[in-house]
């Protein structure tokens, strides 16, 4: 069985650290501790437990955008991603215990199609 690091699960999430370590405490994610250690670790399936949580696909979602990233893909203001979220123009993957949404490059590539724009991955 394979453990990883906060720093790991962080780096999957595209989260902070610290924002782990806050799950942790607040009991949404759930580490296993090894004997002699005051560190976290986590099985694969506490962290797909809290991806299939979150809104993660099915499949590996690779990068994560934020909402800066997005509107600045776009040419528009973050509030206007906010928007296309409410209104299901965009669908975001909702962190834990915030306002904060990530978004897929599937996702982003679904919508840059409907507006005649290349994928990201043929983009410099």
């Amino acid at each position: 069985m394979e453990l990883y690091r906060v720093s790991e699960v962080a780096e999957m999430l595209d989260v902070h650290p610290n924002t782990v370590r806050k799950w942790v405490k607040d009991r949404i994610l759930q580490p296993v501790r090894l004997p002699g250690s005051h560190y976290n670790r986590f099985t694969a399936q506490e962290i797909d437990r809290l991806r299939v949580e979150m809104g993660f696909p099915g499949h590996d979602v690779g990068r994560l955008y934020k909402v800066s990233e997005v509107a600045e893909m776009f040419g528009v203001h973050p509030n206007t991603v906010r928007r296309w979220v409410r209104e299901d123009i965009v669908q975001a993957i909702k962190l834990p215990q915030s306002n904060y949404s990530r978004f897929t490059a599937q996702e982003l590539n679904r919508l840059r199609r409907e507006m005649g724009l290349p994928p990201l991955d043929e983009q410099g």
